[in-house]
């Protein structure tokens, strides 16, 4: 998989590099802020981060999450103030880079190509989820967001296992409000789609998920249900 080996390669070429600092961060730390001209390039060493956006009437927009592994902040490379901001889910570990040494690190390992599939694939899957956004009703954008989430931060046998994520910031991933996540979530539950661990993460039984979201997308009208 082409974004397993770039980012293992990016992980790779970090290790040596000395101009890469190590940061810890404790949970609910602010990585960077939104509006900062903040120029670093982050790879997370160890936790979660998430990227959230607020709207100037203070409404919060989760635009994702990033776990080990994975790096984010490459929006400093437009040259622009930050339009978002990076905040640690739990107690993490980053190691940042500058944004004109990380793309010449690129340009050194050999990785640049690698690097325009990997944004261009990351751009390919934000215009899906404003597609979904514009299109799609509350629950299917919620089913979507539990696949994503489940795929990207674990697996256990039949099971994905998902990162402990509160109803609040479920709700704003999907664009709605924490009641309905919550009904939606209990819907799911119902027909065994998920569970929920003692310790509150969400089991998520992909292929069953997988195939209620394409039976729901076979409905008349399905793309107008309620938020």
């Amino acid at each position: 998989m082409v974004t397993l080996s770039f980012e293992r390669s990016v992980l790779s070429a970090l290790a040596t590099e000395s101009s890469a600092v190590s940061r810890r961060i404790a949970k609910r730390g602010v990585v960077y802020a939104g509006g900062s001209r903040d120029d670093k390039v982050y790879l997370v060493v160890a936790g979660q981060v998430k990227l959230i956006m607020q709207s100037p009437a203070g409404k919060e927009c989760l635009l994702g999450i990033h776990t080990t592994g994975d790096f984010f902040g490459e929006s400093c490379l437009s040259g622009v103030p930050r339009h978002e901001t990076a905040v640690a889910m739990s107690n993490i570990v980053v190691k940042q880079v500058s944004g004109s040494r990380f793309l010449a690190l690129m340009l050194e390992s050999g990785l640049i190509g690698d690097l325009v599939r990997y944004l261009a694939g990351r751009l390919s899957e934000q215009q899906q989820l404003i597609t979904n956004l514009a299109t799609a009703g509350c629950e299917y954008r919620l089913g979507v967001a539990l696949l994503r989430l489940s795929e990207k931060l674990a697996s256990c046998d039949s099971y994905g296992l998902a990162q402990k994520i509160s109803h609040q910031e479920l709700s704003q991933m999907v664009g709605t409000t924490r009641p309905r996540v919550s009904e939606f979530m209990q819907r799911f539950r119902d027909r065994g789609l998920i569970d929920i661990t003692p310790d509150s993460r969400i089991l998520v039984r992909e292929q069953l998920l997988r195939q209620y979201l394409e039976m729901c997308e076979q409905e008349p009208g399905w793309s107008a249900a309620a938020c």
